[in-house]
């Protein structure tokens, strides 16, 4: 039978007690019955009549009128044994009335007048049914669990049931369990029973922590049909800590104790699951990426870039799983390439929308995985999970580092697209720039699909709402005053319009956007007189000639990676976008281009295999897997948790986005490649620009 459940309930009924013995001692030896005065042995006989004349009369009353008139009748024979039973029936009546307050109070006082009723048991029973009804789960919860082995044996099953809502509405879900259980245990095989397993169920799964499911292991009766499922939970537990020793007993010992039990099938699977869990093939390297679906290409070209890697050596083999860019598909993969492949790391996980989800499952598998995705704070899940792709985040970073850290900017305006990839950028750009004590000027924000830029780029310069700059009102002030005809008028008021000199009071412009927009938004700039020939300070002196303004002074143009979605944005031939992105500077995790040693190596060797310039995917795809083969192959790893270990050590790895060293929240880090336009096309930045403390990407 389960343990009562000890609270605060107990002390009330030590309270109980106290007022039951007190009351017991002044009790009446003597009671008035028909006009005489008699002992309560020889009034009990008389009474009993009365009694039973008095239901007579009761007979089809509604049963509000029977409670009160069996009460009063009560109250008239103090502690006369047959007005016990008038004041239990009187709280039956309350209850068929529907007054539950009430009939608890009768059973209250029948309870404290009445101590040696034989049916006490009962009416105390009957009061932890009204607590219940009346929502004090604690107090019908501690009665329920004190009286329980005292009940008829025909009478527990509802009871247990009656028991265990008590401890769910108590929120006490252990004893939860353990009621239920009572209560399949009294219930005959059939809807009873299986409702009440059907719920020792889902309280576990829901409710209980690893340490109360411990506990009731070890408390809960050997009889009770609740521990099967109880000690499932535990073998899941064990699983997901990545305890397999542990789990593997756990459900041998389930199959040993009760191998009948529904459960029995799912241990018999966690131990089939285990053995395929833990038997790893150091030499397979599991690919998750998607071949089907939207993201098809990046599944092919990263493919590429891993086929280039394993071209220079034979030390791994693939095993390679289609995701279609989904999280189910991302989880499905990693588990096939975990438990069928028996990968000891996997490389994918690249679309945003699957990166948590394969995280996820990399994770609770204990499989370690090198996130190809460009999703921020991927590898919180967990430390099985490792990302290697360029984020928003690093972008801003080495922006800030170069342009306020060893340039000196201060101010900035920032244009970007209402979209995930402009609004991650721009907001991680605004985040660095007031950590570093910058400041962001101006901000201006579009729909991705905007063709026309003046009107913001007007804004952003204060060329757009004349009315709040002083300069226009005092010139229109002056021109009302000095032109009285209407036509002439409106005509100087346009020429002051337009030779209004821009506001700019930022040093430098981000827009976070791709080589479309770009295209569309430098030539606005240019109209608008924003000079961003930075790296051209003739071209300065020359505009600064044209328009006879000599507080000319040209503003750093900044980009991220986006800007090379579109290599005619440097085209520099007339008429041509290029010359609109003279100077600036745009950032981003691969140039084909560089001189870097190790990434020349890797783009040339790519271009003679496929025929095509790789892209940051394909590269980091090659970076990846280097750098599982170079963990694996030096010897350090037979295990998943080896393997995870000799990743997040590796530091200054030669790549070919660069030196990689895994970070304390295991991100690759490295040196970005920051690109600038000059007259002999786009170009990387050498370390001497770089480490120069002058703006722009400089002329040469």
């Amino acid at each position: 039978m389960p343990a009562p459940l000890t609270d605060r309930s107990a002390a009330r009924w030590l309270a109980r007690a106290a007022l039951v013995a007190l009351v017991t001692s002044c009790a009446p030896a003597r009671v008035v019955v028909r006009g005489q005065e008699l002992p309560v042995a020889e009034a009990e006989g008389l009474v009993r009549v009365d009694l039973s004349a008095e239901r007579a009369a009761l007979d089809g009353l509604p049963p509000a009128e029977r409670a009160a008139r069996l009460e009063a009748f009560a109250a008239r024979y103090p502690g006369v044994p047959a007005a016990a039973e008038a004041q239990h029936e009187a709280a039956r009546a309350w209850r068929a009335a529907g007054d539950v307050p009430r009939s608890a109070a009768a059973l209250g006082r029948l309870l404290v007048d009445h101590p040696l009723y034989p049916e006490a048991t009962q009416a105390k029973y009957e009061l932890a049914l009204t607590d219940l009804e009346l929502g004090r789960a604690r107090d019908g919860l501690a009665t329920l669990g004190s009286l329980y082995g005292r009940l008829p044996e025909v009478e527990r099953a509802a009871a247990a049931r009656a028991t265990a809502e008590a401890a769910e509405a108590a929120r006490a879900w252990p004893e939860a369990v353990r009621w239920w259980g009572e209560a399949a245990l009294r219930s005959t095989a059939g809807p009873a029973r299986e409702a009440a397993l059907a719920r020792v169920e889902q309280v576990v799964d829901a409710r209980l922590d690893g340490l109360a499911v411990a506990r009731l292991l070890e408390s809960l009766p050997q009889d009770s049909p609740a521990l099967p499922t109880v000690a499932m939970k535990r073998c899941r537990i064990l699983v997901h800590v990545r305890d397999w020793a542990g789990a593997e007993a756990a459900a041998r010992d389930l199959l040993s104790r009760w191998p009948t039990s529904p459960w029995a099938a799912d241990a018999q699977a966690a131990l089939d699951r285990l053995a395929r869990l833990t038997a790893v093939r150091p030499d397979v390297v599991g690919v998750a990426v998607p071949l089907s679906g939207p993201f098809k290409r990046w599944g092919e070209v990263i493919l590429q870039g891993i086929g280039l890697a394993l071209g220079e050596g034979a030390g791994v083999r693939l095993a390679i799983r289609d995701t279609r860019g989904e999280p189910d598909g991302a989880a499905s993969a990693i588990e096939q390439l975990a438990l069928e492949e028996g990968a000891i790391v996997v490389i994918g996980g690249v679309a945003n929308a699957e990166a948590e989800r394969a995280a996820a499952t990399a994770e609770e598998l204990g499989v370690p995985l090198l996130s190809l995705s460009k999703l921020e704070g991927v590898t919180e899940a967990g430390p099985f999970v490792f990302q290697h792709m360029l984020t928003a985040g690093a972008q801003a970073r080495a922006l800030a580092d170069l342009f306020m850290g060893k340039r000196g900017l201060k101010r900035f305006a920032v244009m970007y697209p209402q979209v995930a990839y402009g609004v991650e950028l721009a907001g991680a750009f605004w985040d660095e720039v007031e950590a570093r004590g910058g400041e962001v000027r101006a901000a201006e924000s579009y729909p991705i699909d905007r063709t026309t830029f003046t009107p913001l780029v007007k804004e952003m310069v204060g060329k757009r709402w004349l009315d709040e700059r002083t300069d226009f009102v005092e010139g229109a002030r002056e021109v009302a005053a000095r032109e009285p005809d209407p036509f002439r008028r409106r005509k100087a008021l346009e020429k002051l319009r337009d030779g209004l000199a821009p506001v700019v009071d930022f040093d430098a412009v981000l827009i976070a956007d791709f080589a479309r927009n770009v295209k569309l938004i430098t030539p606005a700039l240019a109209v608008e007189d924003v000079l961003t020939t930075t790296c051209l300070p003739d071209e300065v002196r020359r505009v600064e000639k044209t328009t006879g303004r000599r507080d000319l002074r040209a503003v750093q143009l900044l980009g991220g990676n986006g800007w090379g979605s579109d290599p005619s944005l440097f085209d520099l031939a007339p008429g041509g976008a290029g010359r609109h992105v003279r100077c600036a500077v745009f950032v981003d995790g691969f140039f084909a281009g560089s001189t870097r040693p190790e990434t020349r190596r890797f783009a040339d060797a790519y271009q003679r295999k496929y025929g095509a310039a790789p892209s940051i995917l394909e590269a980091s795809a090659y970076d990846a897997v280097k750098l599982a083969r170079a963990v694996i192959e030096g010897g350090q790893a037979r295990t998943r948790a080896a393997l995870r270990d000799g990743l997040a050590g590796v530091k200054g790895f030669k790549g070919a986005t660069g030196d990689l060293t895994v970070g304390p929240t295991r991100v690759v880090e490295k040196e970005l490649f920051f690109l600038t336009l000059d007259r002999d096309g786009l170009r990387e930045l050498t370390r001497a620009e770089l480490a120069s403390p002058g703006a722009g990407g400089g002329e040469r």
